[in-house]
């Protein structure tokens, strides 16, 4: 399940990630309607705050967000790009981390690419032509992102499909558009998509059998803070799934996945840390607390 030692690095435009070992990415939902923070960190300031915040937990990479995926009306275009763009500004001057822009907008992905965005995470996965331009025309990290149907619409049913499957040949697909556009595979992980047009069943099997996209030769980046799988299985509502987060980091890990974008970063951080140390046998450094 191990990546060949080319393919463990993930570029974005301002350096490079490690992907022989875990990284959380965390989640800056400057909306006012997210479906776990409720618009908690809505506004400049609060969204600045909570990712510097983030960043002091151990987040490897810091997303930030400016339109829900909520089953609701689409944001204007203007009013995305004026919540996303002075957060991404400030954390750019205040920390080390790389920024990346959570979108499906082209316009939006060039202003916050422009502000200094390092990684461009598009939930449609480049289905645009204009944001498969917009990524070729940059040179920042891509997660190429799995969904079947369309951000923001209800789906009335979900495909009889084998989902492994169906990702894995999507993903071949795409990768070879990416490659038709000039961007290099060194600069691209692969989202399968949890929750994105799936049924929680489906999702199940889909991270059951995560271990199969190893094929893939790139890094896989799994989006499993707090889904609907998560609340399936336990009975959890949204904000009561810190638990089964940690079990779902863990088996995803243990199967090969690289990144996780999680709301709880400092848990899941402590979390992936041990779980690479008893992977290796040898953690990254001893902190000496002895009790």
């Amino acid at each position: 399940m191990g990546l060949a030692p080319g393919a463990r690095h993930w570029h974005h435009a301002t350096g490079s990630l490690d992907c022989s070992r875990g990284h959380v990415v965390g989640i800056v939902n400057a909306t006012p309607d997210s479906f776990t923070d409720e618009g908690r960190h809505f506004g400049t300031a609060a969204s600045v705050a909570h990712g510097l915040d983030l960043a002091r937990q151990g987040a490897s990479v810091i997303e930030v967000g400016g339109e829900s995926l909520r089953f609701s009306a689409r944001t204007e275009v203007s009013e995305e790009i004026a919540r996303v763009v002075p957060v991404i500004r400030e954390l750019v001057d205040a920390i080390r981390q790389p920024i990346a822009i959570d979108t499906f907008n082209p316009a939006v992905a060039d202003a916050a690419i422009a502000a200094g965005a390092s990684i461009l995470n598009d939930p449609t996965g480049l289905r645009d032509p204009d944001m498969l331009r917009v990524a070729a025309a940059s040179h920042v990290g891509i997660v190429l992102t799995h969904f079947f149907g369309d951000p923001k619409v209800r789906p009335m049913s979900f495909p009889h499909v084998d989902v492994p499957g169906a990702v894995i040949e999507w993903a071949q697909g795409t990768l070879e558009r990416t490659d038709d556009a000039a961007i290099a595979r060194a600069r691209i992980v692969i989202d399968p998509g949890v929750g994105l047009g799936k049924s929680p069943e489906q999702d199940l099997d889909l991270l059951h059998r995560l271990h199969e996209l190893s094929v893939l030769g790139r890094p896989i980046f799994v989006p499993i803070s707090n889904k609907k799988v998560l609340g399936a299985v336990t009975g959890r509502v949204a904000n009561e799934r810190l638990a089964p987060n940690a079990a779902a980091v863990v088996w995803c890990r243990l199967r090969g996945a690289s990144l996780f974008r999680v709301h709880d970063v400092g848990f899941l951080r402590d979390v992936l840390t041990m779980t690479e140390a008893l992977i290796s046998g040898a953690p990254e450094r001893w902190h000496g607390v002895i009790k």
